[in-house]
């Protein structure tokens, strides 16, 4: 069984830098921090794992895998924290809506 990766043209990497889209291993355009995203993370990190733990230790090719570990481990995080962003956003702008309403009613 062969793998193959679907084909990705300049325009689609261009476009993914300029809207800061994530493009998953599957090829699709996906906002950053959602759940698509996320998980597709964590399956390339599960799978650089794999590969890295099959390695010699002290070998290039493991330090290679451990370089891109460090580079989907961060944008996991980045990930992560802009959901987390968003949904306190969510919140600030319900609760900012109710003490207005409290500040006009002369309570704050």
């Amino acid at each position: 069984m062969s793998y193959e990766t679907p084909p990705v043209s300049p325009g689609l990497l261009a476009e993914v830098k300029k809207s800061k889209k994530h493009l998953t291993m599957s090829g699709n355009l996906v906002e950053i921090g959602s759940a698509a995203c996320i998980h597709d993370l964590k399956n390339r990190i599960d799978d650089t794992v794999y590969f890295r733990d099959l390695c010699c230790t002290r070998s290039d090719e493991r330090t290679y895998y451990n370089g891109v570990l460090k580079v989907l481990r961060r944008k996991l995080r980045e990930a992560e924290k802009s959901t987390i962003t968003e949904s306190v956003q969510k919140r600030i702008s319900k609760s900012s809506n109710s003490n207005r309403v409290l500040k006009m009613a002369g309570i704050i």
